[in-house]
């Protein structure tokens, strides 16, 4: 059964929306590919506001506790520059986690 991280964000006052896809989808996605286990990102705006959700498919809840743990500070490490770009353009909201159930 796939998991999923669905986070939050806000864009920051005065942080550009085009700034935040180009990373999204030049860098950000790239580095989430690199990891083993995650399936996919994604990145939903939120109709009428400034918030978006950040959602990931990890291929089990191992696979993302590995990425989130000690054995992901590597992968951290390397793309320690797009995280810092993200964290000034957003600001974090709130979390969940999920068990994928059906697929449709």
């Amino acid at each position: 059964m796939n998991f999923v991280t669905i986070r939050r964000w806000a864009l920051k006052q005065g942080a550009d929306e085009e700034a935040l896809i180009a990373l999204v989808r030049d860098e950000t996605v790239p580095a989430y590919r690199a990891q083993p286990g995650c399936l996919s990102l994604n990145l939903l705006r939120v109709y009428g506001s400034n918030s978006y959700f950040a959602i990931t498919y990890w291929e089990s809840k191992a696979a993302f506790d590995r990425w989130a743990g000690p054995e992901g500070q590597g992968w951290r490490d390397t793309y320690r520059p797009v995280l810092e770009r993200w964290l000034e353009l957003m600001a974090f909201q709130e979390e969940h986690d999920a068990d994928l159930v059906i697929v449709g």
